[in-house]
């Protein structure tokens, strides 16, 4: 168990790190459209606020495989996002608090449009919110993930005491 809590621990933090470089491409692109009005500055705004999630989502599923968080087939992804805002009493807590439920939800909705959608013009309005939820779960996730991080470092040297280390 202790290689896996390892394990678990750094890809959290490789996580946090690749997310910090689309913040900040984000943040760019979202700088030149404001500046230019340019709609391939939008998409590409659009494009960074996908791949944040998927980021945030693939840490979700380790953590959910680690600690045997079965996931609905069906609607899987907002399932993912559901268990990781329960405590489960005897196994871990809460991963994420319902603000920052609430801002990934959205986000995995925009990403869901923005995956599945043919042929339709992304709205500035809508992009902006998106983007500010992006920005507000920035805030949230610093701590939570502390939090998260600091259970884990707990179990890590719970697992050591149990080998006798």
């Amino acid at each position: 168990m202790k290689e896996e809590l390892l394990t678990l621990i750094s890809q959290i933090e490789d996580a946090e790190q690749r997310q910090a470089r689309l913040y900040e491409r984000l943040g760019s692109s979202w700088g030149r459209y404001r500046a230019t009005g340019e709609y391939s500055f939008l998409v590409e705004t659009a494009f960074y606020l996908n791949q944040l999630y998927g980021g945030y989502e693939r840490v979700f599923q380790s953590i959910a495989e680690l600690f045997g968080n079965s996931i609905d087939r069906a609607g899987w992804h907002k399932s993912l996002l559901e268990k990781m805002r329960v405590a489960i009493k005897g196994l871990r807590p809460a991963v994420l608090g319902d603000e920052s439920f609430r801002c990934l939800n959205d986000l995995r909705a925009f990403r869901h449009f923005f995956r599945h959608a043919y042929d339709v013009d992304l709205e500035p309005e809508r992009v902006e919110l998106v983007l500010k939820k992006a920005l507000r779960f920035k805030e949230l996730w610093a701590n939570e993930r502390r939090v998260f991080l600091e259970f884990l470092e707990d179990m890590t040297a719970a697992a050591d005491g149990e080998m006798g280390t």
